[in-house]
């Protein structure tokens, strides 16, 4: 076994996701190819090269974290907190209007049960594309009214509740349903009905928003998820816990969205500059 796939089983192990661990892998693969000494030196030398070449401060925080680890994995503590992230401009995620999201699953023809609900999986429970390709039959416990998210991001299980049209959509869905598969979604033109992938919802995702007018993505609909539960004066714990975010801060940045979306609405409306007008 190679240095680098000692490294990725050394991921896997720390629980990252299979995304995380392909970029960390070429990152480091990359890195490596370039320099006989690991170090934080000639870490900041391969940065530095990247820069160069046009890379982004959100790009090369990415390579920072991915030799970070490498630096850990090798034992090299002191030379992985030497190195230190790029500040990246911090921008407000987009949502969609709750018109918008109506527009979209209109888009959807009545015969395509599986599109329907993964659009409504992904707005209705705020579930990452990879968790609603991962899902199994049984993780929805009909009984109890919720989907068990089993190795979410950081490999964290969590419980998430289903409302109850939700459900009846997920029977609905499966009496339609007649290839074995233990996924509760699967690929329809694979013979061996693999489990739907990330790519595929995507490409549903484009077809069904070029249709409505609507520009959307799976990321879109969880950030639409959160910010009108916030604004329909759901708890942000609540809405933390749902999302499974491990940091409270990184849902409050939809406190953000919801008070631009208020100013937004309020700077509209005018109402001050007609009363100053009276």
């Amino acid at each position: 076994m190679d240095i680098i796939e000692e490294f990725k089983t050394y991921l896997e192990l720390e629980g990252k996701s299979p995304q995380t661990v392909r970029m960390y892998t070429y990152y480091v693969d990359r890195f490596l190819k370039e320099t006989k000494t690991p170090s934080y030196r000639s870490a900041l030398r391969f940065l530095a090269k990247l820069k160069q070449n046009g890379y982004s401060n959100k790009s090369l925080n990415l390579v920072v974290q991915a030799l970070k680890a490498y630096f850990r994995f090798e034992g090299l503590e002191e030379e992985a907190e030497r190195l230190k992230s790029p500040k990246v401009p911090r921008s407000l995620p987009k949502s969609l209007t709750r018109e918008d999201v109506k527009k979209l699953i209109k888009a959807v023809p009545p015969t395509r049960k599986r599109d329907r609900l993964i659009i409504l999986l992904l707005y209705g429970t705020g579930l990452r594309v990879s968790e609603v390709c991962n899902l199994k039959i049984e993780d929805v416990d009909f009984k109890r009214g919720i989907l068990v998210v089993r190795g979410g991001k950081g490999a964290k299980d969590r419980i998430v509740p289903i409302p109850d049209f939700l459900l009846k959509e997920i029977e609905d869905y499966l009496k339609t349903r007649e290839d074995g598969s233990e996924y509760l979604f699967v690929e329809v033109r694979r013979a061996k009905k693999d489990r739907i992938s990330p790519k595929t919802v995507w490409y549903l995702l484009k077809k069904y928003g070029s249709k409505a007018g609507v520009k959307v993505t799976p990321h879109m609909l969880r950030h639409s998820f959160a910010t009108h539960m916030l604004e329909k004066g759901v708890d942000i714990r609540v809405i933390q816990e749902i999302l499974g975010h491990s940091n409270l801060s990184t849902t409050q940045i939809y406190t953000k969205v919801t008070v631009e979306h208020l100013k937004k609405a309020q700077e509209k409306a005018k109402l001050v500059d007609e009363i100053m007008k009276e």
